[in-house]
């Protein structure tokens, strides 16, 4: 794989993706990314603290869960599954209506290339657009640095197995 570990994909200005190729089976990369409960394995922000309420095995479309955080103070952030396709992908949205995604491709070789995005296009507020504010505020920034580090982990994760 001379590739670059993680790879940035230019989609919207209110939209961070970016994929990485690793040694795995696409069920078993579904089988963590599909899991609340084991989230914080996987959160490059370290700002996931554990499952609050929902499910500790792989969710379905329609779920909903939410994780205990800390960005600064505590807080219980609740989220619902919006997609699940086994061995493919999952997507969950938040309060806000930003979301977040894995996509899994099976590339039939021994490996899987993973795409994690944030896509904050939907996001609004009492009708009003959010996502000025999320770049005011330094989350695409921010994010862009955690789903990087949430990828890199997931070769961390998987290089032990």
């Amino acid at each position: 794989m001379n590739q670059p570990l993680i790879k940035f994909i230019d989609l919207d200005p209110n939209v961070i993706a970016a994929e990485t190729t690793l040694r795995a089976s696409a069920s078993d990369v579904y089988a963590l990314v599909a899991n609340p409960a084991r989230h914080a394995e996987l959160d490059g922000g370290t700002t996931i603290r554990g499952l609050n309420k929902g499910s500790d095995g792989e969710f379905a479309e329609g779920d909903t869960f939410s994780q205990n955080m800390v960005l600064g103070i505590p807080y219980t952030l609740p989220m619902k599954v919006t997609r699940a396709e086994k061995n493919s992908g999952v997507t969950w949205v938040h309060p806000g209506k930003h979301t977040w995604s894995w996509d899994i491709t099976d590339n039939h070789d021994g490996t899987v290339t993973v795409r994690e995005t944030f896509d904050a296009r939907g996001s609004v507020i009492a009708g009003i657009p959010v996502y000025k504010i999320y770049h005011l505020l330094g989350s695409f920034r921010a994010n862009r640095k955690n789903i990087a580090l949430s990828l890199a982990n997931l070769h961390r994760i998987f290089a032990c197995n």
